[in-house]
């Protein structure tokens, strides 16, 4: 976080004449004293900055100064724009936008045929089934972030029952592919975070909300780490290894006299699917709850086929 605003303090000085100290402590909501040290560093790599007295100063960075071609190598410049042009594909944000646009006009011109597919690092988080309202559903949650904007969203719960929720957007989420929004949720009172491939409609309205303190431990980082993970042995058929090596990655798959996988993982409903969706392909070892739930579950298929 420190350096991001020091990064950040950077380009102000960068983009604007004179900066006061008063300025950017309430911008980045940061004590004055936190600004003064900030400045240190910032002068301390080497950056000229001078201060300017009176009712009009502030901080100022010497005129016609640019960011030294060493800033970033050709090839750090191209990872960091595929970087940033990857995320702003799904996400229009104009401070990223902003941040490319920068990085372009700080640094030599003989970066500027820069290419995406050039780059090591191609983003691409939509699924293969994807369409453009999935971009838009990003577009106007993150409009409503940026504005303070309350959403009203149509939302379909795993379970299949369909409610209207009044929201406070705060954040957007990527995790293991998928894209959620952090808010807070006007109907339960409380953070929630929703799953946007799960919204079937938002509309935006003129209500605006006061971003809210966010909990001290978010729900998402720590995905595994709750009281029902545990760890999960398997023995794999040769004929859906590539498939288990995708789902759980190569390193949990280990392959001897017989193929075997483990991993940790949340054990509910969801894992119990995934496990079936294998076939005869994927055998439970451990734990034994698991392996008594998975029989009952098909057991109760059963019944309902016959």
């Amino acid at each position: 976080m420190k350096y991001e605003l020091m990064l950040r303090i950077l380009f102000e000085l960068l983009s604007k004449k004179t900066v006061q100290a008063s300025y950017l402590a309430e911008k980045y909501e940061i004590s004055t004293r936190t600004v003064y040290r900030y400045i240190s560093c910032i002068e301390y790599a080497g950056i000229p900055i001078y201060t300017k007295r009176g009712n009009a100063g502030g901080f100022c960075i010497m005129e016609n100064y640019r960011l030294p071609a060493s800033f970033l190598t050709k090839k750090e410049f191209n990872e960091t724009i595929s970087a940033l042009k990857g995320i702003n594909e799904h996400v229009e944000n104009k401070t990223i936008t902003s941040v490319i646009n920068k990085l372009f006009s700080l640094t030599k011109k003989e970066y500027y045929d820069f290419d995406i597919k050039n780059g090591h690092l191609i983003i691409d988080s939509t699924s293969w089934g994807d369409t453009s309202e999935h971009k838009d559903k990003l577009t106007m949650i993150e409009n409503g972030i940026e504005n303070n904007l309350i959403l009203e969203i149509d939302y379909l719960d795993r379970n299949g029952e369909r409610s209207k929720r009044l929201i406070e957007p705060h954040n957007i989420v990527l995790k293991q592919g998928l894209w959620y929004v952090f808010a807070y949720c006007n109907l339960r009172n409380e953070f929630r975070l929703f799953k946007i491939g799960r919204i079937e409609k938002i509309n935006t309205l003129k209500d605006t909300f006061v971003k809210r303190p966010i909990p001290d431990v978010l729900p998402f980082e720590n995905w595994y780490a709750t009281d029902n993970a545990e760890l999960v042995e398997f023995i794999v058929d040769e004929k859906i290894v590539a498939d288990v090596e995708e789902w759980l990655g190569v390193n949990n798959v280990k392959k001897g006299e017989k193929i075997t996988a483990k991993a940790v993982l949340p054990i509910d409903d969801i894992l119990i699917g995934k496990i079936l969706s294998f076939g005869d392909g994927l055998k439970v070892v451990s734990p034994k709850k698991l392996k008594k739930d998975i029989k009952k579950k098909i057991e109760d298929i059963i019944k309902y086929y016959n």
